[in-house]
């Protein structure tokens, strides 16, 4: 590993952007770390999906439920943006472990909702946020509601907000949620969102078997557009991306035939210069990064 490569990687990427960008990473091995804005609260997106599969599993293994119990589909219940359970008929009545699958493999915001609803903000916060001391880290919202506030949708669709802008996509540069100095948010720092990381993959949160069933649910993530997205084929990835206006996350464990790391890239476009935010180049950004990261950790 070439710890001065990576961090020289880091800060490049720092400079050459006016976005603020959020960066962690850490040799598994090792226990070296680099950190830029750590301490930084960054708004999460679907990142803090995250957070809301710890406290199922921590309460799946308290004995308080089961992986295998059902949860009706309501109408009420489905939310816009990612996911499929939307577009399905209300009336199904997928399991716990059906939720928890599809909010963290293809980010579906209807089952992330669902799951929300059932385990309850209050418990989130004071089961994993507190009880980890996560002192910037904020889940008040669940999807529907995430989306309420981002993008003033006030009951419309996408659609609906779309065609009252022209058919073009609304500008939300600087809206106030990216700067994470609202009391209620969906927020994290890079740092923190590493140690719930870090805790899962040491079999350390709840137990080694809770732990494992969050890293296998993780590894089958699908939206691979950032950390896994250059990467050699057979380069295993346990991660949870995030996509709100101009805002790309990841974060996630990357598994290597010489040593793991985590990397917890967020990347705030929203809060970027005007001709970077335009650009809307995050995606990119975040993948081409993390390529670089991948080829200085395997050099001898």
């Amino acid at each position: 590993m070439n710890f001065e490569k990576i961090a020289s990687i880091a800060q490049r990427y720092q400079e050459n952007t006016t976005a603020p960008l959020g960066f962690v990473f850490k040799d598994l091995k090792t226990g070296k770390l680099i950190a830029h804005r750590g301490e930084e609260a960054f708004p999460t997106a679907s990142a803090y999906k995250l957070y809301i599969l710890a406290e199922l599993f921590r309460k799946v293994y308290a004995g308080e439920c089961s992986l295998d119990d059902r949860i009706p589909m309501t109408e009420e219940v489905k939310s816009p943006g990612s996911g499929v359970l939307q577009c399905l008929g209300a009336g199904l009545n997928p399991t716990l472990r059906d939720y928890a699958t599809l909010m963290m493999i293809i980010s579906d915001n209807t089952a992330t909702d669902v799951l929300f609803n059932f385990l309850g903000r209050d418990n989130i916060k004071k089961n994993v946020i507190d009880a980890l001391g996560l002192e910037k880290t904020k889940c008040d919202w669940g999807c529907r509601d995430l989306l309420d506030r981002y993008y003033s949708m006030n009951g419309r669709s996408f659609a609906e907000i779309w065609a009252e802008n022209g058919n073009k996509r609304p500008s939300y540069r600087n809206v106030k949620w990216y700067k994470c100095i609202t009391e209620e948010n969906n927020q994290t720092a890079p740092i923190e969102a590493m140690k719930m990381l870090e805790l899962v993959y040491r079999g350390e949160w709840v137990s080694p078997e809770a732990s494992e069933g969050m890293l296998g649910i993780m590894k089958e993530c699908q939206t691979n557009t950032r950390i896994p997205r250059y990467l050699p084929i057979g380069v295993s990835v346990a991660h949870k991306t995030g996509t709100l206006d101009k805002l790309n996350v990841d974060i996630g464990i990357v598994y290597t035939a010489v040593g793991d790391y985590i990397l917890c890239l967020f990347y705030n476009g929203n809060l970027a210069n005007e001709a970077d935010y335009d650009a809307n180049a995050g995606d990119d950004y975040l993948a081409d990064l993390s390529k670089e990261i991948y080829g200085a950790y395997m050099e001898e």
